[in-house]
């Protein structure tokens, strides 16, 4: 199984999902922290991401020029 930050790259789109929650929200990969990735939403909430079933490569590609 490969580790978040091999999964999703920096400034890799993706998409989050919180605790007892189904809505997904969009985001961009902004820093590797081992053993989870920091993800900056467009609202610029950066929230670190450590569970692989809690982000995702998004649905619909978006594109975020870094």
């Amino acid at each position: 199984m490969q580790r978040l930050t091999e999964r999703f790259p920096l400034h890799t789109a993706v998409e989050i999902r919180f605790a007892h929650s189904e809505q997904w929200h969009s985001g961009v990969v902004i820093q590797h922290d081992p053993p989870g990735v920091w993800v900056q939403t467009p609202h610029g909430q950066r929230w670190f991401v450590t569970n692989g079933r809690r982000i995702r490569s998004p649905l619909q590609p978006t594109r975020h020029d870094t």
